[in-house]
């Protein structure tokens, strides 16, 4: 029996990623994300929640999570994801309300549906549903990512979410392997570019702190709360960082989560040493203390829209002592991105000229290039490859580029676009 893919988000572009799979019995939704550099968040295509069967959650990330509680609104579906990026997701979803809360068709009472409605899987778990198989592998990205392999009527599809083959400190590599299927839905957010050495980007990193540091100035990381903060901090420390480190947002709450949930880890024990060594920022006063002393700012939002970094940039921005250390990706039509693009922020109204220290540093967890490239020349069988999750052009061009390399059959669609697997 055939399968039909529709891409209802993600697809030619980043954010709110999407997908439906159907064979004439059921329906399974893949994600079910949202923009997050709009001020107005954008929805995937709508579905029938009374029509799902299940809905698969890759990660946490809200550009694959952020739409998920308006299909409780009116609907039950059963929600299969682990038990941390469920946690997470609420996490980041009650955040998401606080901030656009004005332009969400959902409410707290809706969250708080998706959790009662989910059913917490772990990696190499099997599920078997009334009509659909599901295999849950590591996917390298963040805590409680996963690779899904589903078996739908006689079809296989395999759909990696974010991934990462590439080990970081806080969580273990992707599964290298996955077993033969007929389509693989893959992100492609870094097509166009490999990542640096992983080891050498630490190590900069470390260097560049310590001589602001060490010279009496205040280093400002704008990260994100789940994954790239907490990876930040392990690294200052495990490479010999031994200065002030503060935390602030909702990354303690995210470090919490993890923490209980020690499997999604690379090594919890490790981790909880790290978090036992920093300063948490809970308080207006706190901050304004750690702005004054020679040290490190862990905080949110990693793209300086809205959360505490804002504070910390109007504190740190106006001194050539202090540094401003990018460490994650940053949109199109961010305050990151302009800070990046013109070193300048707008504050109160008014663009101002940064004087502080402007320096990116590529800590991704996503595959790059290359990574991409070997991920589809080991795929097993004959396997349709759709590539999501990226810039339109930069997944046309790879697309060609893969399917030349590989020998494999790779696509770029559209979203709305439908393909049929038979």
């Amino acid at each position: 029996m055939e399968v039909n893919i529709k891409f209802l988000g993600g697809a030619l572009e980043v954010g709110k990623e999407g997908i439906l799979l159907t064979n004439g019995i059921t329906k399974i939704l893949l994600d079910y994300g949202s923009t997050v550099s709009d001020e107005k968040p954008k929805f995937p295509e709508h579905v029938r929640p009374s029509e799902i069967e299940a809905i698969i959650l890759s990660h946490a990330h809200l550009d694959h999570s952020g739409a998920l509680p308006y299909l409780y609104v009116s609907g039950a579906p059963e929600l299969l994801a682990t038990q941390a990026t469920i946690k997470l997701s609420k996490l980041l979803l009650k955040d998401f309300l606080k901030i656009s809360g004005d332009y969400l068709p959902y409410e707290t009472k809706d969250i708080e549906a998706l959790e009662k409605h989910a059913h917490c899987v772990e990696y190499k778990e099997r599920i078997v549903r009334k009509n659909f198989e599901a295999t849950f592998l590591n996917a390298g990205h963040i805590p409680g990512s996963m690779i899904s392999v589903i078996e739908i009527g006689s079809k296989t599809i395999v759909f990696t979410g974010d991934f990462n083959t590439i080990p970081t400190r806080l969580v273990k590599e992707a599964e290298p392997n996955v077993p033969p299927a007929d389509a693989i839905i893959m992100e492609g957010t870094y097509t166009e570019k490999d990542h640096p050495d992983r080891n050498e980007m630490e190590r900069l990193l470390v260097e560049e702190v310590k001589n602001v540091v060490e010279s009496g100035g205040v280093v400002l990381i704008p990260a994100f709360s789940v994954g790239r903060s907490h990876e930040i901090i392990m690294v200052l420390r495990e490479l010999g960082y031994d200065g002030e480190i503060h935390l602030d947002g909702m990354a303690r709450e995210a470090a919490e989560i993890s923490l209980k949930n020690p499997s999604f880890l690379k090594d919890a024990k490790k981790f909880e040493k790290v978090l036992e060594s920093i300063n948490w920022i809970d308080r207006w006063s706190e901050r304004r203390k750690a702005v004054k002393m020679p040290g490190v700012i862990v905080s949110p939002a990693g793209m300086l829209r809205g959360g505490a970094a804002v504070f910390y940039m109007e504190k740190v921005a106006f001194s050539s002592k202090n540094a401003i250390f990018i460490v994650s990706y940053q949109a199109n039509n961010t305050p990151g991105r302009m800070l990046l693009d013109t070193k300048s922020v707008v504050l109160h109204g008014k663009r101002k000229k940064v004087e502080a220290e402007i320096k990116t540093f590529d800590f991704s967890s996503h595959c790059g290039r290359k990574e991409l490239i070997e991920f589809i020349k080991n795929l097993k069988g004959e396997p349709k490859v759709f590539l999501v999750h990226g810039e339109a052009e930069n997944l046309k061009k790879f697309a060609q580029e893969a399917s030349e390399k590989t020998g494999h059959q790779v696509f770029a669609p559209a979203n709305g676009e439908n393909v049929v697997i038979h």
